[in-house]
């Protein structure tokens, strides 16, 4: 069977195991494992889904949404300080950023990605045959964008696009709104930045889409909202971007439940602060815990998780003794530029202790 040539020497997203695989594989029971390896939020919405409950039984499931999405739209131009008009709304991030892809990026066009970064967006882009350039980032500070290289590499290579995360993800670290300027300024591609995790560092780039119509902004309501399971993600940009955008939006990618369920979310903010309160006081206390472990290195985030380095142990070794104890942390150990790391979420204090004890445990007692 004839699939498309494109996948010849293709890598794939790396799926997780779902807890009955880890289970079967370390043979523990799967309510005792903990995932510290997705990035999500360890609180469950309780009040919200008690809200969503009592609507179910009104809503129209028999008919498809309103295409505009308005109500949650509206919501969301509230929360962002930006006209409705800048809104795509999507179905999680990673839709967002297959719409992106879909506008800019024709076959063998290159784009640009500042390393490591999130890997969906070599992905989606080399689906649709794009040509990927790897642009390093730079150690002072410590995993820096290279602006001045990207801009430098994106001219000579005639880039469609430019991928981003602020903060970025695995590695954490906020983009400067100066530097997003100029890049925005001496590129004639699209800015495409992803702030799936902006609510933990409280730095967006959102006001240059009124000045730069190349600037795209991606977010989603999974991660600092506790909405992961709900598929919520939104695109942000100036209004004629957006309606070029919306050339290659599907119409009906979002449920009628999810959108009641984010709707009942953005009309209670002050419990998604909270929530992200806790998880930054949390980030600090284990940030300092790490520090004081000899063989860890951890690297300062503004994000929800953490990445380290393991100086003495083989971070695979350390992933998996981890894993057999019920904790499941990101190996990183490929990933270029975090070579021997591995990264875990933040979660609530009693998870987090749990993760430290068991990595103590582990390089203390390993030969």
């Amino acid at each position: 069977m004839k699939i498309r040539s494109v996948f010849k020497n293709f890598s794939p997203y790396s799926w997780e195991l779902s807890n009955k695989e880890i289970a079967e594989i370390v043979g523990i029971p799967d309510d005792s494992i903990i995932r510290l390896d997705t990035n999500t939020s360890p609180f469950i919405p309780e009040r919200w889904l008690n809200k969503l409950a009592k609507e179910l039984v009104k809503l129209p499931v028999n008919q498809y949404p309103d295409t505009k999405y308005t109500t949650i739209a509206d919501a969301l131009s509230k929360y962002c300080n930006v006209d409705v008009d800048n809104i795509i709304m999507t179905n999680g991030a990673d839709e967002a950023i297959d719409i992106v892809v879909k506008t800019f990026i024709d076959c063998n066009d290159k784009f640009i990605i500042s390393t490591p970064t999130y890997s969906m967006f070599r992905i989606a882009a080399e689906i649709l045959g794009g040509k990927a350039v790897e642009v390093k980032r730079k150690g002072d500070p410590l995993f820096a964008d290279d602006i001045d290289e990207i801009i430098r590499v994106g001219k000579k290579e005639k880039a469609s696009a430019v991928f981003l995360c602020n903060p970025n993800n695995p590695t954490g670290n906020s983009i400067k709104i100066n530097e997003l300027r100029k890049l925005a300024m001496e590129l004639d591609c699209g800015i495409i930045v992803d702030e799936a995790y902006y609510e933990f560092s409280g730095k967006s780039v959102i006001e240059l889409i009124a000045d730069h119509p190349n600037v795209i902004i991606i977010r989603t309501l999974s991660k600092a909202f506790s909405l992961a399971g709900a598929r919520i993600g939104y695109i942000v940009a100036n209004k004629d971007t957006v309606n070029k955008l919306n050339y290659v939006r599907p119409p009906n990618s979002l449920s009628v439940i999810s959108l009641k369920l984010g709707t009942i979310a953005l009309s209670d903010i002050q419990q998604m602060k909270d929530w992200t309160k806790k998880i930054v006081s949390e980030r600090k206390r284990c940030y300092a815990v790490l520090e004081s472990i000899n063989g860890i290195k951890p690297y300062t985030t503004e994000a929800n998780f953490i990445p380290f380095k393991l100086t003495e142990k083989r971070a695979s070794y350390v992933h998996k003794r981890l894993m057999e104890k019920g904790v499941v942390v990101r190996n990183l150990s490929e990933v270029k530029g975090l070579e021997n790391c591995l990264r875990f979420t933040i979660s609530t204090k009693v998870n987090n202790d749990r993760f430290l004890t068991e990595l103590k445990n582990i390089l203390k007692n390993s030969s």
